[in-house]
């Protein structure tokens, strides 16, 4: 395992020990030994990276065109995706997004969604016109 964190930093303890109260070595000592004496036919432990962990959320910045009414659902298109799928439809909760040209509804704008539980919702717009 690597001692050096994503920006190349150390982590950890480094050069110094670390320190535990006697309660918690004892804990430790207590799960080692019971982790020890288990089912050696059972699967190591596993730790899911933090960002794995968040059961499904992603970001995207997209583009849309025409205005978006609050509550309602808009096509939006992922940037730098070229590749299809690239539109998901994303539900706006917030509040109304307007073109800069009311006359036209091809007016491109970026915007930002997340997903969460399956459905993609918009956290940000900002016309680009």
């Amino acid at each position: 395992m690597s001692s050096q964190g994503a920006s190349g930093s150390s982590q950890g303890a480094g050069a110094e020990y670390a320190k535990f109260s006697k309660n918690a070595a004892q804990r430790i000592a207590k799960t080692v030994l019971r982790v020890e004496g288990g089912n050696r036919d059972q699967g190591g432990l596993e730790f899911d990276h933090p960002v794995a962990s968040l059961g499904g959320r992603v970001f995207r910045i997209c583009s849309f065109t025409g205005t978006w009414s609050k509550g309602s659902t808009h096509v939006t298109t992922f940037y730098q995706v070229t590749t299809t799928p690239n539109t998901v439809a994303a539900t706006n909760l917030f509040v109304d997004v307007k073109s800069c040209d009311t006359a036209s509804t091809t007016v491109t704008a970026a915007c930002a969604i997340a997903k969460y539980a399956g459905t993609w919702y918009l956290i940000a717009a900002g016309c680009t016109c």
